[in-house]
């Protein structure tokens, strides 16, 4: 039985992905004026929050801060859009799963992913990391970006190997207009530097303790600190002293292990001074441990470890009617980031409405609008679809650029 996809401004709907404290997530999908189609992830705030007018204040700044970002290894921010009395996050969909429910679901299936895995993964979502880092505005003064929130949960693999990190909604740029006090801690506190669990004033440095963190529970199987609550667990990551990773697991590679132990001093003075030093040093690694390694390794394993769902993904989407409604006026919203954003920015060619593309007689290439068609039939080449993404530098070779 077809399913119709919900039409919300720009965008196609279909499933439901996720659910949170603060939002809904669907994939979709929308098209560019020459008739490609953009997949797109959309997270709906939840009715509390749209209402909260502070909340949406401090989710248009900081979302206004990740719109400058742009490197293969950020999720894109197309708009953060006020719309028919809903706010709409519309982002780049990666069409496969997060860190997170990857390792859960390589641990239950005893196909877990290998030191060069987790090196090669690492390696990539530190070059995004520093690209934050390191942003700058139009004027050329650095924005002074801290994720705070660096997590399995929020590093994105893709089923081509590309690995692309996320969910910047509570970085801390110095220029706020809704400055965050001292002493309020935000973010997950398994993955927090010292410092930040104390609510102290925040560096990079401190994302680079969070990296660390994730590191070390990737490569022991146990996250770096435990307790039986959330008061105590504070107390356990201002200590910063986890059980040494070779304790854990004797079988790790010292080198790695050394490079969790420094990402992961309690001086931020010890540690890697950015995330683009560490990255260095796991790329120093994964050519040392694994020269060979390149991301369409990433890609196979991420291919072979969610296959039934990759299936069943497909099957889900292809029954999905597109919902065109005739005699209606396009409701696009206000993207409360357009002036940050400026005129060219991809959301502006975005549309709800595809062409379906025919072959005249000639050989020339006409468009027509197509009142109802299927995801199957995008998928099928009936229409124009979305072009494959280029290889991004891979860590593992010599030259400029990140993994």
């Amino acid at each position: 039985m077809a399913r119709r996809t919900t039409r919300l401004g720009r965008y196609h709907l279909t499933n439901r992905i996720a659910y949170g404290g603060m939002a809904e997530i669907f994939r979709g999908f929308t098209f560019d004026e020459e008739g490609y189609r953009h997949d797109v992830a959309i997270k709906k705030l939840l009715p509390d929050y749209v209402e909260d007018a502070n909340f949406v204040a401090m989710l248009e700044d900081e979302y206004r801060l990740v719109s400058r970002l742009r490197h293969p290894n950020v999720a894109k921010v197309y708009e953060l859009v006020q719309l028919q009395g809903h706010i709409l996050i519309a982002m780049e969909y990666v069409d496969g799963r997060d860190l997170r429910t990857t390792v859960q679901k390589g641990h239950k299936t005893r196909f877990g992913l290998s030191y060069a895995d987790v090196a090669y993964i690492m390696a990539c979502a530190m070059d995004g990391l520093h690209h934050a880092h390191v942003a700058v505005d139009e004027d050329g003064t650095d924005l002074g970006v801290v994720h705070r929130d660096f997590s399995p949960s929020n590093v994105l693999l893709g089923y081509d190997g590309a690995v692309k990190i996320c969910d910047f909604g509570i970085a801390k740029a110095r220029r706020n207009r809704i400055e965050t006090k001292t002493g309020v801690i935000k973010g997950k506190v398994r993955y927090m530097s010292p410092e930040q669990a104390f609510g102290h004033r925040l560096d990079r440095r401190s994302d680079v303790f969070s990296a660390g963190s994730v590191l070390y529970e990737l490569c022991t199987g146990h996250p770096p600190f435990q307790a039986a609550n959330e008061i105590d667990l504070i107390f356990r990551v201002r200590e910063a002293n986890p059980v040494p990773p070779r304790q854990r697991n004797p079988h790790l590679p010292p080198a790695l292990a050394r490079i969790i132990e420094r990402s992961m001093a309690r001086e931020r003075s010890e540690r890697y001074p950015s995330a683009l030093a560490l990255r260095d040093a796991l790329v120093g690694f994964l050519k040392r441990h694994e020269p060979s390694y390149r991301r369409s390794r990433l890609a196979r394993y991420m291919k072979r470890l969610w296959a039934p769902e990759i299936e069943a993904d497909l099957r889900l989407l292809e029954d999905y009617v597109l919902d065109l409604p005739t005699g209606v006026p396009d409701d696009f919203g206000r993207n409360l980031l357009a002036d940050a954003m400026g005129p060219d920015a991809p959301y502006a060619r975005f549309s709800p409405r595809p062409t379906r593309i025919t072959r005249a007689g000639s050989g020339q290439a006409s468009a027509e609008f197509a009142p109802e068609i299927t995801w199957g039939e995008l998928t099928a080449g009936k229409t124009v679809v979305t072009p494959p993404r280029p290889d991004f530098d891979d860590p593992t070779e010599d030259g400029t650029g990140g993994p």
